[in-house]
């Protein structure tokens, strides 16, 4: 499928929709919204209090609030967010036009069309590319196109096709609550007349206990919270429907910062702001009159966005492919010495198997809910990140391309599985005579796995496959710290008196590091 969105309308797709407007927190609030307007028309209308007289004008502009706050928060939940289909890969003539519209330039080495491993995100999990806003969520174990953050109270993640109803749904809800909570504070005035007309506690409480009080005071408190707490998110959504980034990205372009910053490189600029309108129309329309009408998709298209003059549609997607050769640089290989099954089964049954091999200590949920790594001893894994009592990697294939190609899920598993004193950093082959500037056909400066040109602001990758140095789909033939020679013939010179170092623990200036020192866990936003 060349768009890279599963937007099939079959019977399959028609089940998903079903399964995610059936479960548990959609039913709640549907509940809820259905019981705080039933409420509010009952106590405004149906049975006022007669503290303020509600007209039928009033009841009309009410139920619109409460349509359009159903009609949203159902076309958020029934469209979900955008999948991309498994297994997709952009197609040889999509991936061209793309490339010649982006205007890459400055590569380090010659070549016809950048591979699109080096332009696109691998997810491990559904065994296919990602297209460059799509994020894997564990929850949904899917890739998302554009995804925001995985809501539990519409059972589904926020993504490009739903986040226009996910925000209006998010703008309507404190209106409607506004409004019902006003019409539900008529009911505490009365009764503070009561108290004070009261001769005796007891008819106060005689008053307050009636059921037509006791449900008021219940949906007066509910439209309160509810009021406080999802308008405190449409607060939040406003950052997305100006910037036109989503909060992973927020996280994503927040890293890029840094990490540019720390290496000298050219400031990171975000491809898809547009500018105000242009950030507002590309998330609810470019008319007023669509952003108030609910029901409709996103608008734009959701594979490939546009993206502002002078930016690519793989900006984003080069630059968290060199945060992860970042991340996997500062990894290290730790031999297997004790064997652990990551296949549970029953949560009790397999947690209280797990705290018998290993100890009580491991029960600290870091791994709860999440894939967990099978291992073997004599194997060994690339520990990436530490939590606890557990320890996050990935195993090698066993077929000689090393760890460095992230083909395969990764997972959780006990640290006592792993020998720490036989620690070792990841590196790959000639990965220290690399360090450095380079003269080409532009300079060239490589810094641990990243090579960089002062013709292009976009970080390449070097990679180890099948035991060589691999740019660009091109393989490193020898490298003597002076002179590297490639599998095109071309042969980089190295710049005398210029040393730039990276990518390798240097044991004279510091010991390795030990899993503690490893960065902590990340976890992706989720609202309330």
């Amino acid at each position: 499928m060349p768009s890279g969105h599963d937007h099939e309308r079959s019977l399959r797709a028609c089940c998903a929709a079903a399964w995610r407007l059936f479960g548990f927190t959609p039913a709640v609030t549907m509940s809820l919204i259905l019981g705080i307007s039933a409420s509010t028309v009952y106590h405004g209308w149906i049975m006022p209090v007669g503290f303020w007289q509600h007209g039928k004008k009033e009841l009309f502009f009410f139920c619109v609030e409460v349509l359009c706050v159903l009609i949203s928060y159902l076309t958020a939940v029934l469209r979900g967010p955008g999948f991309v289909p498994l297994g997709w890969k952009p197609s040889e003539q999509e991936l061209s036009n793309l490339l010649q519209a982006s205007d890459l330039e400055g590569v380090p080495l010659k070549i016809k069309e950048i591979p699109v491993n080096d332009l696109l995100q691998w997810c491990a999990h559904c065994q296919g590319f990602k297209p460059p806003r799509a994020h894997h969520c564990s929850s949904c174990r899917r890739c998302v196109l554009s995804m925001d953050h995985h809501c539990p109270w519409t059972n589904t993640c926020v993504g490009q096709i739903n986040l226009k109803p996910f925000v209006q749904f998010v703008h309507f809800v404190p209106v409607a609550t506004f409004h019902s909570f006003v019409v539900h504070s008529e009911l505490l005035v009365l009764l503070a007349f009561a108290w004070q007309r009261a001769k005796r506690r007891t008819d106060f409480i005689r008053a307050v206990m009636q059921l037509h009080s006791v449900l008021g005071l219940v949906a007066w408190f509910a439209a309160l919270a509810v009021m406080l707490l999802v308008g405190t998110l449409a607060w939040e959504m406003q950052h997305t429907v100006r910037s036109n980034m989503t909060m992973i990205e927020e996280y994503v372009v927040e890293k890029a910062e840094v990490r540019r910053r720390r290496n000298g490189e050219k400031k990171f600029v975000f491809p898809y702001d547009l500018g105000k309108k242009g950030n507002s129309a590309a998330v609810l329309g470019s008319s007023s009159f669509s952003w108030l009408l609910p029901g409709g998709a996103t608008p734009g298209p959701p594979v490939w966005p546009n993206v502002r003059a002078g930016s690519s549609h793989f900006d984003i997607s080069m630059e968290q492919i060199a945060q992860k050769t970042e991340k996997l640089q500062r990894s290290v290989v730790m031999p297997v010495r004790q064997a652990f099954s990551g296949e549970g089964w029953c949560c009790c049954t397999y947690w209280c198997w797990v705290g018998f091999q290993f100890g009580c200590a491991v029960c600290d949920c870091e791994a709860c809910g999440e894939a967990r790594l099978t291992v073997a001893v004599g194997q060994a894994v690339l520990v990436s990140k530490s939590e606890g009592s557990w320890a996050h990697g990935r195993l090698s294939n066993g077929s000689g391309d090393s760890f460095g190609n992230q083909t395969l899920p990764g997972g959780w598993l006990p640290r006592h599985c792993l020998n720490e004193r036989g620690v070792q950093p990841y590196q790959i082959p000639f990965q220290k005579e690399l360090q450095g500037r380079w003269e080409a056909d532009t300079t060239i400066v490589v810094k641990g796995l990243l090579v960089h040109t002062t013709a292009s602001s976009l970080p390449f990758v070097l990679r180890e496959e099948d035991g060589k140095v691999r740019l660009l789909g091109f393989s490193l033939e020898s490298c003597d710290g002076k002179v590297a020679r490639w599998s095109n013939g071309q042969e980089w010179n190295k710049q005398e008196g210029d040393e730039v170092r990276g990518g390798e623990w240097h044991p004279e200036d510091e010991d390795l590091p030990d899993l503690a020192a490893l960065e902590p866990r990340e976890d992706v936003k989720k609202d309330a």
